[in-house]
């Protein structure tokens, strides 16, 4: 039988015993077993980890980096792609910008700003240990969304992170697919999208639809009556969708489950606005209504005048509700209310038996408002009065979109405005080319239209108003959703079309760098980043 030696140390005097090697392996297990115990890096240190969070956003958004299970007081490089982005060192047990045993407590972790010519889809963070050579890897996705109606709460209609459609190539949009339901007589209205899912309620048919955003497959449908001409809005994985039935509903983006509903009165409310944990409706009873987005209870209500103005949504900006709708003596009215409680802080009175059809656009301190009496107004957002005001020949029915510092206007004259958004006076006017029936939005550059009666939607320069692109044959509903290189437009002709860039442009041009191999990464040797130190 085989035998091991093992001394003890001490003052006395040393004693050789022997012991089985069977019971040798059993001391040595346990001795690891409380090794690793006393020092869990150890058990880690082969297996190193790193998180991120937020894993999405869009470019020039920001990420934290945290991670675990690292050699102790290690100096790691951080990667985003393969540039190298700063510098971490580890704590003691072999952690950075997290507590190792509540991996959920982050702490110091290093943030990565994204860069703001990021391409969409899957990115990678990497961080290397520069002695060891250590290395993990967390994927991270440029991704833009278009949550609700107009882009945001403020209802602006800009997305500004769009960075593949542009004048440069708006021109070359083909069509990638249409999707119809099987209802006879649908309409299909503004798309909102998220998270590359589309959200649409089809008027007249059977409800709101989730579609993949890059193929137009359905995900799943949900019943939530006649869905009536107001589209949803998405926020922190619930949609929100009014109805004919006078609910607002939430259902589960992923699965399209019902989580509530809540019956604000017999007749049909707006489009939701989201903001703060807080859905906003207004409804045909005249009243604004506040309800808590995770339960669908009511916060606050506020009576406005008999307008049938339902269909506009509500912007909200900075603790403040601006609602369209008019007085008990019908004259136009804009409310703005608390987020709150809905104490009225101001309101703004025009013309009456004229109504503000479009739903008001905030920006820069200024709302936008379109009205029946042919004049687009900008009022201070703090107390109501007005800025200035821009006359055109016929009646404003659509929100304006407003972009570093122009607002873009159409009207049932036909024309399309580009006016200063401080001072209202006119940049450039093109004449024939919209019916104001649908609100204009902007990205990158390109301003995007549609008619009602041509039917035609274009893509103009923002700059000078020229034709860039056009598409025969859509009459449009509402508005269209610009995001992540595609055009999304909802027709009255019942399908959703998508636009897009010929598969090998895009495939060419705008297509995320390779996972890299870490192997092949070069760390700066004297990084500008800050070196981060950790602190528990």
């Amino acid at each position: 039988m085989h035998s091991y030696p093992f001394s003890l140390g001490a003052s006395q005097r040393l004693h050789s015993i022997r012991i089985p090697a069977k019971a040798a392996m059993q001391v040595l297990t346990t001795l690891l077993v409380f090794s690793l115990c006393l020092f869990p890096n150890l058990a880690t240190a082969a297996s190193p980890h790193i998180y991120d969070a937020p894993q999405a956003g869009p470019p020039g958004s920001q990420t934290q980096t945290v991670g675990n299970g690292w050699d102790p007081n290690a100096t790691l490089d951080i990667y985003f792609d393969s540039t190298d982005v700063g510098l971490v060192d580890t704590d003691n047990n072999g952690s950075f910008g997290m507590a190792l045993k509540a991996p959920t407590i982050r702490q110091n972790g290093l943030t990565i700003q994204i860069p703001k010519d990021a391409v969409q889809g899957q990115h990678w963070i990497t961080a290397v240990e520069r002695i060891t050579q250590l290395q993990a890897q967390v994927a991270f996705t440029v991704r833009v969304d278009w949550p609700q109606f107009h882009y945001g709460p403020d209802r602006t209609g800009f997305n500004p992170y769009e960075s593949v459609l542009g004048p440069a190539n708006v021109g070359n949009l083909t069509l990638n697919w249409t999707f119809a339901t099987q209802s006879q007589n649908t309409y299909a209205t503004s798309p909102v999208v998220v998270d590359g899912v589309i959200y649409i309620p089809f008027i007249h048919a059977d409800g709101l639809y989730a579609l993949n955003a890059s193929t137009g497959a359905l995900i799943w449908k949900y019943p939530v009556g006649m869905a009536g001409y107001a589209g949803p809005a998405v926020a922190n994985g619930i949609v929100y969708v009014s109805s004919t039935d006078g609910n607002v509903y939430a259902l589960n983006a992923s699965t399209g489950a019902l989580l509530w509903k809540s019956l604000v009165s017999t007749y049909e409310p707006s489009w939701p606005t989201v903001a703060n944990g807080v859905v906003y409706v207004l409804s045909m009873d005249t009243n604004v209504y506040a309800l808590d987005a995770r339960t669908g209870a009511q916060l606050w209500k506020y009576p406005t005048g008999p307008c049938w103005t339902f269909i506009a949504p509500q912007a909200v900006a900075n603790g403040v509700v601006y609602v369209d709708a008019c007085d008990n003596d019908y004259h136009e009215t804009v409310y703005a209310l608390d987020a709150g409680t809905g104490t009225l802080v101001w309101k703004f009175t025009g013309a009456q038996y004229q109504t503000i059809d479009a739903a008001p656009v905030v920006a820069n301190g200024i709302v936008y408002v379109g009205s029946e009496d042919y004049n687009l107004y900008a009022l201070n957002a703090t107390t109501g009065a007005l800025i200035w005001q821009y006359p055109t020949q016929s009646w404003i029915f659509e929100s304006p979109a407003v972009a570093n510092g122009v607002v873009y206007l159409t009207s049932q004259d036909s024309n399309v405005y580009a006016l200063n958004a401080a001072t209202g006076a006119l940049l450039w006017e093109h004449p024939g080319l919209s019916d104001g029936g649908e609100a204009p939005v902007v990205a990158n550059g390109v301003l995007y239209i549609e008619s009602y009666y041509t039917p035609n939607v274009y893509a103009l320069d923002v700059g000078t108003g020229a034709i860039l692109w056009t598409y025969s044959g859509l009459h449009g509903l509402v508005g269209p959703a610009v995001v992540n290189g595609m055009l999304y437009i909802g027709d009255v002709d019942g399908k959703l079309y998508a636009f897009g860039l010929p598969n090998q442009q895009m495939s060419e041009k705008f297509s995320p760098p390779e996972r890299p191999d870490p192997a092949r990464l070069t760390p700066k040797l004297e990084p500008t980043s800050k070196k981060i130190a950790n602190h528990f």
